[in-house]
């Protein structure tokens, strides 16, 4: 049974299924499919299954191999727990990791707004960062689903990580170069990977990918009370609640303020971001 050849390791809400949408349309790229019951590397939980579990998950797969094809996974949170990634080097030394990194206030900006959208959220943002701290640790649940700022703290993640893996063995990548630079961005992907290169980005599918649209609840109260249900096991009675207030729209611009705070807190991980996006941007030239 054949393992992963790469893994894409997140960033969350930074462009991971725009890119494993994409790598999936390549001929040479099998992908599992994306499926948080299968984050056996960064989900604790999923963990205590047993490397068995995990080998098996791949075995759909076995029938659509060919002699040129590389297999793809992407597990959204392998950067935000620090055990994924040595968990990974100690059964598969030989993976590729592929990191999408987003501005860190925009990611948790983003993230939040995800969270809140279907309800798992119902506290206002400014007071949602502000619990932060003492939410995650009540109980894994609140450490997976509150750690806005927390996942945005790439210097620490990137620190040790990078202290693991060889340079050849991981690539970082901008969202910026993903969503406006696609098209030299992906073949510097499959260049790391070992594919052949597209001319178009036709080739990937890419008019026809599915697009995440942003739809927010436009009452408040909705929101609470289907966070509620939600939490009492009453699931689809709160989802259906929270998406009949759903409009198509963005979510408002951030309070300046807050804005200016997160610019300090994550003054660091902002500087990581920036060289990584400095030296994306200069290999795609060179």
């Amino acid at each position: 049974m054949r393992l992963p050849d790469f893994i894409i390791g997140g960033v969350q809400k930074s462009g991971t299924t725009l890119l494993h949408s994409l790598l999936l349309n390549h001929p040479q790229v099998k992908m599992l499919d994306r499926n948080m019951d299968y984050s056996y590397f960064d989900d604790d939980r999923l963990f205590t299954k047993g490397f068995d579990w995990y080998r098996q998950l791949f075995a759909p797969l076995e029938a659509t191999w060919t002699a040129d094809s590389i297999i793809g996974q992407t597990s959204a949170d392998c950067a935000f727990n620090p055990q994924a990634v040595p968990r990974i080097l100690e059964v598969m030394p030989k993976t590729k990791l592929i990191f999408v990194l987003r501005h860190p206030i925009e990611r948790t900006y983003s993230l939040y707004w995800h969270q809140y959208s279907m309800a798992r959220e119902h506290y206002r943002f400014e007071k949602a960062i502000a619990l932060e701290p003492d939410r995650i640790k009540k109980s894994y649940h609140n450490f997976k689903h509150y750690s806005y700022l927390g996942r945005s703290r790439y210097k620490r993640q990137f620190d040790k990580i990078l202290s693991l893996v060889p340079p050849e063995k991981m690539i970082l990548l901008p969202f910026d170069a993903l969503t406006k630079q696609t098209l030299p961005t992906v073949n510097r992907i499959f260049e790391f990977l070992g594919v052949s290169p597209v001319f178009n980005l036709e080739e990937l599918n890419y008019s026809t990918l599915p697009r995440n649209s942003a739809r927010i609840p436009t009452n408040h109260t909705a929101v609470i009370a289907s966070s509620y249900l939600q939490k009492l096991g009453f699931l689809s009675v709160g989802r259906r609640l929270v998406n009949s207030f759903r409009v198509e729209q963005r979510p408002p611009a951030m309070n300046p303020n807050t804005k200016k705070l997160l610019e300090e807190e994550l003054a660091e991980d902002i500087a990581f971001f920036e060289s990584v996006k400095s030296e994306f941007t200069a290999s795609l030239k060179g």
